[in-house]
């Protein structure tokens, strides 16, 4: 089963577009003990993922978050792949690889072989060559970086080119090229902080096929999910294509309901952004 088919089936059962980020940040975690760093991690997210696969069209962990703990954080990010996967959640690995061809090789190899999950994010910015090697998983999902949520992406993909489109114009129009000719799974990421150039987007993939749209940027970041969901709306985007992400607002909610434990205070979160 292709990504595309997996997400369709997924959302047809679930009738959600929330991604829920997991990224564990050992301080923030609501254990006593963290002495085992493998096991709080994945107990964590293991009560995360059992209360709220419901919610949820995929999960998306972000490697960074597990290497920094070495091999125990690694090996709590293949226990929570696995338990991601018995509840058949799709699993983005958050990664942004892409570098020369055998070195793409590699990561390609390590993220969709033993890691074992459904897509990846990707990075543009060594061209088509530095993407192909995942590509060829032909089945699997990418997520191109394309308008990214953070302030600082102003510097570089705001940046006027010869042909008067912004760079990050240029990146979605490869996009929509590859997702043509390479797979129907490769995909764009474009930040809820940046609404108006979101619409644009949208609106360019609606007449390319719509293209899987994964949005980071809501919540802690500030991005709106009501103002992405009535944009998404506004041209009858297919919801299966759209992963809408949210991490440390979700994941580490009860610092924000004191009053609540952290699985309450997760739900309340997670309900702010249903469909």
């Amino acid at each position: 089963m292709s990504f595309i088919e997996l997400c369709k089936e997924r959302y047809d059962k679930c009738k959600s577009i929330l991604c829920i980020g997991l990224d564990p940040v050992i301080e923030k975690i609501p254990f006593k003990d963290k002495t085992n760093i493998e096991k709080t991690i994945s107990d964590f997210f293991y009560s995360i993922i059992d209360n709220f696969h419901e919610y949820a069209i995929a999960v998306k962990p972000n490697i960074a978050f597990y290497e920094q703990y070495g091999i125990e954080g690694y090996k709590s990010l293949q226990n929570i792949i696995n338990r991601a996967k018995k509840f058949n959640i799709p699993v983005i690995l958050d990664a942004k690889r892409g570098d020369i061809g055998n070195t793409s090789k590699a990561y390609a190899k390590s993220i969709f072989e033993e890691l074992n999950v459904d897509a990846v994010t990707l990075s543009p910015y060594l061209g088509e060559d530095s993407l192909i090697p995942f590509f060829e998983y032909k089945d699997k999902g990418f997520f191109i970086l394309t308008r990214t949520s953070n302030i600082g992406s102003s510097d570089i993909q705001l940046l006027e080119l010869k042909n008067n489109k912004l760079l990050y114009q240029e990146v979605a129009d490869k996009i929509i090229n590859w997702n043509k000719k390479y797979s129907t799974g490769i995909g764009s990421v474009v930040g809820a902080t940046h609404i108006e150039e979101l619409k644009k987007l949208i609106l360019l993939f609606k007449y390319n096929d719509f293209i899987p749209v994964l949005i980071p940027g809501v919540g802690s970041q500030g991005g709106s999910f009501k103002e992405v969901v009535d944009a998404l709306n506004s041209i009858n985007y297919p919801m299966h294509k759209v992963f809408i992400n949210s991490s440390s607002k979700i994941n580490y909610a009860y610092l924000n309901h004191p009053e609540k434990d952290y699985l309450e205070a997760a739900l309340i979160e997670i309900k702010k952004m249903l469909i």
